[in-house]
């Protein structure tokens, strides 16, 4: 699994093992993580609150 940022769209891409592609652009979206990282919940806008300077 991995995420690439879009700072420039305020996205989120999701690419997935199975090699899925999802879009996540509504800040309070929760981020899937993979099965060993269940307990962590991050949406969107933290993410994307965590890159302002």
């Amino acid at each position: 699994m991995g995420w690439l940022l879009d700072a420039e769209e305020s996205c989120i891409f999701v690419y997935d093992a199975d090699k899925s592609v999802q879009v996540f652009e509504k800040l309070d979206m929760v981020l899937p993580v993979p099965e060993f990282a269940q307990k962590v919940r991050l949406t969107v806008g933290e993410i994307f609150n965590w890159l302002k300077v």
